[in-house]
């Protein structure tokens, strides 16, 4: 039986085709290369405009007066001059004079409080920073952490504590209130749990003598660290530092003692016990202490005031 095969036309014409999709598949491969290529690009010069522009404003904002202590000094005048009032309307007269001073040249006074039926008497007993939003080079958010007394004729005097926000902004010479203060609630005690013993899932060292050896060195340690000079307990540890004489250490509780990672090295997890001289107090101090034996010796080569 003879082949049959595909008249000459045919042929060309799938030729052709086959060809045409190939120049077709490559052609969009390529565009598609060219286009992450130019995105890829624009997106690199993009982020380094951005980058440079979020530098630049860093760098404004760190040269500007507004990130220096005198923005908070500043705060801190005018919160003692707007929260003391008196009940005496020439004392409220003057006060008022003093503040339009320290406000933006377009806010006045009456757009921030009215005193005009003052009855009672509002002292400062305390001015803290509390927190410094810097916003730009030339404005900032001061939160003031304030304490003031209210006294009325015949009413007990009120002690309360607030929190006062104040839009501070510069020119870079003066400072302004640019936008009324505002009060808000002083912030409740948070309800967190103490630190604990970082590492008191994992089992203590089993080496009894060891163990022996660094308690014995602790109360020794202890000692010399509630009374001898910074210069003296150069010879116990690493960093010194020193009670100076002012407590006598009385003992040790919840001491555990662990492997370190470095091959002859203890991490130590105690509180230790001293008596304040002065009140007779008995002062309880979380360490955690890295030891190891110096010169045949045990040392501290590392020591901090917690248990985690």
């Amino acid at each position: 039986m003879k082949e049959r095969k595909l008249p000459r036309s045919k042929r060309s014409y799938q030729k052709i085709l086959f060809i045409a999709f190939w120049l077709l598949f490559i052609s969009t491969f390529w565009f598609m290369f060219q286009a992450y290529q130019r995105t890829a690009y624009v997106n690199d010069k993009l982020n380094a405009l951005n980058n440079n522009i979020q530098k630049q404003s860093k760098e404004d904002t760190s040269n500007s007066l507004i990130q220096q202590e005198a923005t908070v000094s500043f705060a801190q005048q005018f919160a003692s001059l707007y929260l003391n009032i008196d009940s005496d309307q020439n004392a409220r007269t003057d006060r008022e004079k003093r503040l339009v001073k320290m406000l933006a040249s377009n806010l006045a006074v009456q757009e921030l409080e009215g005193t005009g039926n003052i009855n009672a008497k509002r002292t400062v007993t305390s001015i803290k920073p509390y927190k410094v939003k810097v916003l730009n080079k030339s404005q900032a958010l001061v939160t003031l952490l304030v304490s003031y007394k209210i006294e009325r004729p015949n009413v007990e005097p009120q002690n309360i504590t607030q929190l006062l926000n104040l839009m501070i902004g510069t020119d870079d010479t003066n400072f302004s209130v640019i936008e009324q203060p505002y009060l808000l609630s002083a912030p409740a005690p948070a309800k967190l749990e103490k630190v604990e013993n970082s590492l008191d899932s994992k089992a203590e060292t089993e080496n009894v003598e060891v163990k022996k050896q660094i308690n014995e060195f602790l109360n020794q340690f202890f000692t010399s660290y509630s009374k001898s000079s910074l210069e003296e307990m150069k010879y116990l540890m690493n960093n010194p530092e020193s009670l100076s004489g002012f407590a006598d250490f009385t003992g040790l509780e919840k001491t555990k003692i662990y492997n370190a990672q470095e091959k002859g090295h203890y991490v130590v997890k105690t509180i230790a016990v001293f008596k304040d001289k002065g009140t007779n107090v008995d002062m309880h101090y979380s360490f955690t202490l890295d030891v190891s034996k110096k010169d045949g010796k045990f040392y501290v080569n590392k020591l901090t005031h917690t248990l985690n």
